[in-house]
């Protein structure tokens, strides 16, 4: 089996998701924004504390995340894909089970990633290094998960010396 498939081919299918998931999940809540920031100016929001969050907005951006979660989550357990990985021809398989599909709960700590939530928004870091040192991402290493071309199969090693009948010496 290869190495895996190439950062770059991995970061344009998250790219193309995060298109997506804008169009989608984030786009339907422009207004709200709108509402509370709509007259803000880009000098205004680059000075901290200049501008009050309303609490209404920590709840939407909690929405967004957990929809963001349950997108990649629910491509990732159903279908093995999300659409970037579709277009790209890239799959994510486990390395536990026999039929390579990937638990329900492999597939939401794999993806964790997009909550902008202490402790999750580490991984923002720590997986892009680490795909780039060890051709995997953190979160797949301790999920037993690997990202793979759509034509590729996981081959495990495996010997039966069930047909062989060995005596003790």
């Amino acid at each position: 089996m290869s190495e895996g498939v190439s950062f770059w081919k991995r970061t344009l299918a998250l790219l193309l998701d995060v298109i997506i998931v804008n169009l989608i999940i984030i786009y339907p809540f422009r207004s709200v924004f709108v509402k509370y920031y709509g007259n803000i100016t880009l000098e205004q929001s680059l000075r901290l504390g200049e501008v009050p969050v309303p609490s209404a907005i920590y709840w939407v951006i909690i929405i967004i995340s957990l929809l963001t979660l349950m997108y990649f989550t629910f491509f990732d357990y159903y279908i093995s894909q999300t659409p970037g990985k579709m277009l790209l021809k890239i799959k994510s398989i486990s390395l536990k089970n026999k039929d390579q599909k990937i638990g329900l709960w492999d597939s939401l700590l794999k993806n964790c990633f997009v909550m902008p939530f202490f402790p999750f928004y580490i991984f923002w870091v720590v997986d892009p290094i680490y795909l780039i040192f060890y051709k995997e991402r953190f979160l797949e290493k301790i999920t037993f998960t690997k990202t793979v071309y759509e034509s590729e199969k996981l081959q495990k090693k495996t010997t039966d010396y069930g047909e062989y009948k060995l005596n003790k010496v």
